[in-house]
């Protein structure tokens, strides 16, 4: 309120103290006056809407309904607590009828059957008692697969998968898991699904369901959307919550059948939720039988085959929790076995001879094939001599016989394939399978070698995993797999049938610097591969003790999985190269002074600031080329010079080894760490070089009087005598398969002393081609396209010595290299390095329409030079 500096009051004009007091007293009135009306008319507004004695009416209405619905809410939960106190009495019945029935044993239907020792504690053995489905398994097992006994540890797998129980299986590769989960498929309401990592193994799995009149279909990427709608719909519909939309036989199935086993890929679980929420209306619904999870130690990333989107599987538990699973595998040791059960998040894992109710049921049977024989077989240098070889051993010892040839990457699968129809004239027929082959091609390459069209797969490690065919009585492999573990399971695809079959490695210590490169990034790679090398180059213990030892060393897997009901795990196969050759081929040679001599060479090089490949070394150490090697670098080496190596001076005198016992020498020294592997990163390719190890100082501290005086380490390897002079037609490389062994075959070449004429010399010595960086290495070393790696490019298109006759029409053009002149060598500079033989031009043929740089670019000094010898020259 305004402050007034006159006191009216005490004023004698009062006529202004009343005009004053009028003046606020208006206002005021006027204000209250206003609030007044408007209430008023509010007020009669309401009133003329709605009388308040009917508002009082409808509050008291709305409070009935409330307490109303209020009981009735109350009724309901009343009548779910009884629901529920029902639904848990039945539950605990169920239960513990459960429990009574582990306590005492399954349900026979058979009088006077032997209960396991362990049943009175709850526990049942799903191997060997008899269940009130065991009938009709084995009556649905030979009416439908024709199978009349079941083997190793099929039949108490398939009691636990009736039983309902999560299991795990590890049994040996073409042991018969497929048939643990596919022959309860039948038996059991709903579809099975079944995860694979293989487009191959699906398509096989289904063929041969379907032969078998089993209802099997398949979801991938390759499925056609249309074939996928009509999967969909088939499935949906099983479960009640869908029709069939097109009203016909499905693409890729019979409608009118219900679909007893589902496969799709990993990715198709990882990626797809609209496939993932399909499967939890079958799972609500009761029409998800089970999940198998195929080749499960993909899971792990301790395993040696793990795949990230199976890492992603760990979902289906929380997705699936009612819905049993079925983990596979054919090498799961300690370590895998714990991560797999972490991922998929299953329950310990409980004996399937003594398996509790709360548990997952493991089961596991003997890792040991006695039909299989196994021989490691010298790998010819050349490319050509080396393909002659196998359509050698083919022809002579399975000329009608199925077959599996591995090879390590898509463009020598090609190569390998294409060479073997040519040089058996058209008498093997072959096919090629690998990642950059189309579905349809690969599956209609399935069906011509399942039916006897295609003889002999030539394919990379996409191909063969699970494939069930039981025929196929030789697998060869063109080079070494990146690990035992691998070689183990690709082998494993010969004599499912149980009759007996090859399992032929042809090597060459060469491939060592190859696969070096391929896994040097992966976790326990260079470990892996040099247990590979191992088995390879033992030329002694029997090829099972081998498997065996790894085995319990690698994975701790006990050496009682190597046994069999005839023999110990300990004993010797008696059928493998090492067990069938002649001790007396054999010599046990001290190779002190050689590998003292190696050694030094090595440090002089690496004094120099020279690198070096295996086989470059092994050239150097024997005196080929002279003794002369590159030093330096820069781009494209420009600032590299040659050096010559003073042999006498450094090691007393050249190694007095065989070429290939110089190598194999060479990779002892890498094994046993006196010589180490070194990588040098270029645009395209991972190059391997070889210097001086942490224990190359115990030999070269000592001097050569003093190692040949036997002070020092003794250094010993094993050695295959030769014979004296013999023709070429007793060195036949394919005369010593499996089957007939031939004691007396040397590692490599026919005979070191025999002269050699200019194509030979030119096969055997062509080992090297120049990389993009200007470095003479192998032929071999650059890693192609390895099945599931990165995209890089293959250097054998580059510059592949064939001979034209085998393949004249497997030509490849040159790749441009950007930089407009069209030779392909990236830049344009005029230095380069070889070490091509001078005689090379002369002999050698090239495929139709290839282009050779070395034509191009001529990069061999005409001047007299030795052979192998590492020049400088200038491009013309």
């Amino acid at each position: 309120m305004q402050r007034f500096s006159t006191d009216y009051a005490g004023s004698d004009d009062l006529d202004e103290i009343l005009a004053l007091t009028n003046e606020y007293g208006t206002c005021n009135s006027f204000s209250l006056a206003a609030s007044s009306s408007n209430t008023v008319v509010a007020g009669r507004a309401n009133e003329d809407q709605t009388p308040s004695y009917v508002a009082l009416q409808e509050t008291r209405g709305r409070i009935g309904a409330l307490e109303a619905e209020i009981a009735g809410v109350d009724a309901d939960i009343e009548n779910l607590r009884k629901l529920r106190a029902t639904l848990v009495s039945e539950k605990q019945e169920l239960t513990k009828r459960l429990e009574d029935r582990h306590q005492r044993g399954p349900s026979s239907s058979k009088q006077g059957i032997n209960r396991n020792a362990d049943a009175s504690n709850g526990a049942i053995d799903y191997e060997t008692e008899e269940f009130e489905w065991s009938g009709e398994l084995k009556a649905r097992m030979k009416a439908v697969f024709g199978i009349d006994n079941f083997r190793l540890c099929q039949e108490g797998v398939c009691n636990a998968n009736m039983d309902g129980r999560d299991i795990v299986c590890v049994m040996p590769t073409g042991g018969g898991k497929s048939l643990t989960y596919q022959l309860p498929a039948l038996l059991n309401p709903g579809c099975t699904l079944v995860i694979s990592p293989l487009i191959a193994l699906i398509t096989d799995q289904i063929l041969h369901l379907r032969e078998a009149g089993v209802e099997a279909v398949m979801m991938t990427g390759s499925t056609s959307k249309e074939e996928s709608r009509d999967i969909f719909s088939r499935l949906t519909q099983s479960a009640g919550v869908g029709k069939n939309r097109t009203g016909r036989a499905s693409l890729d199935g019979d409608v009118g059948k219900e679909i007893k086993l589902l496969y799709v890929t990993p990715e198709k679980i990882a990626k797809s939720k609209t496939f993932t929420s399909m499967l939890e209306k079958m799972a609500s619904a009761g029409k998800l039988a089970r999940i198998v999870i195929d080749e499960a130690h993909c899971v792990s990333q301790l395993g040696h085959d793990f795949r990230p989107d199976y890492k992603k599987l760990s979902i289906l538990r929380q997705l699936f929790p009612r819905v049993p699973i079925l983990a596979l595998s054919a090498t799961c040791p300690p370590k895998v076995l714990k991560d797999l059960i972490f991922t998929l998040r299953l329950k310990p894992v409980v004996d399937g001879k003594a398996a509790k109710s709360d548990g997952t049921v493991y089961f596991s049977a003997p890792l040991y094939r006695k039909n299989l024989h196994y021989a490691v077989l010298p790998k010819p240098s050349s490319a050509t001599a080396a393909i002659q070889t196998m359509t050698d051993y083919i022809l002579k010892t399975h000329r009608n016989d199925s077959g599996i040839i591995y090879c390590l990457s898509k463009k020598d699968a090609e190569t390998v394939a294409a060479g073997i129809m040519e040089t058996s004239g058209g008498r093997v027929r072959t096919g090629v399978y690998h990642a950059d082959v189309g579905d349809k091609e690969k599956e209609g390459l399935h069906k011509r070698w399942r039916r006897g069209d295609v003889k002999v797969v030539c394919a990379t490690i996409a191909f063969g995993l699970g494939i069930d065919k039981g025929d196929v009585r030789f697998v060869l492999h063109h080079s070494m797999s990146k690990s035992l573990d691998g070689y183990y399971q690709e082998s494993g695809r010969a004599g499912r049938d149980g009759k007996d079959a090859d399992c032929i490695l042809y090597y060459r210590p060469q491939d060592a610097s190859r696969l070096s490169a391929l896994v040097c990034g992966e976790v326990e790679g260079q470990d892996k591969l040099h247990d590979m090398l191992r088995f390879a180059q033992e030329l002694e213990d029997c090829r099972k003790l081998q498997f065996a030892k790894y085995f319990s060393a690698s994975s701790s897997l006990s050496i009682s999985a190597w046994a069999t009901n005839e023999t110990d795990a300990l004993a010797r196969c008696g059928h493998c190269d090492n067990c069938k050759r002649p001790p007396e081929t054999i010599e046990r040679k001290d190779v002190t002074v050689e590998a003292w001599q190696i050694l030094r060479v090595a440090a002089a090089i690496e004094g120099d600031g020279g690198r070096v490949t295996l086989s470059m070394l092994g050239d150097l150490v024997r005196g080929a080329g002279g003794g002369a090697y590159g030093v330096g670098g820069g781009k494209r080496g420009k600032s590299k010079e040659k050096v010559g190596l003073d042999l006498t001076a450094i090691a007393g005198s050249k190694v007095s080894l065989a070429k290939d016992d110089a190598e194999a020498l060479l990779v002892h020294l890498v094994l046993s760490q006196h010589l180490k592997e070194s990588f040098h990163s270029t645009a395209y390719s991972i190059n391997v070089y070889v210097q001086p190890g942490p224990n190359a100082l115990r030999l070269t501290r000592w001097s050569r009087e003093d190692i040949m005086s036997g002070k020092g380490p003794r250094i010993t390897l094993p050695i295959m005598k030769r014979a004296g002079k013999k023709t070429p037609k007793q060195h036949k490389n394919a005369e010593a398969g499996p089957s007939n062994i031939q004691s007396h075959l040397p590692r490599g070449k026919p005979s070191a002393k025999r002269r050699r004429s200019a194509k030979e010399r030119d096969d055997a010595e062509d080992d090297y081609f120049i990389s993009d960086d200007g470095e003479a290495i192998e032929d071999n070393l650059p890693p192609s396209d390895e099945e599931g790696g990165d995209d890089v490019e293959d250097f054998s298109r580059q510059i592949r010595r064939i001979d034209k006759g085998v393949f004249g029409t497997l030509g490849d053009e040159d790749e441009d290299d950007g930089d407009g002149d069209g030779d392909g060598d990236g830049d344009g500079d005029e230095w380069a390095f070889t070490a091509t033989a001078k005689s090379q031009a002369k002999d050698k043929f090239t495929p139709k329409n290839a282009k050779r740089r070395r034509i191009e670019k001529p990069m061999m000094s005409s001047s007299g030079v030795d052979n192998n010898v590492i020049v400088l020259s200038s491009s013309e």
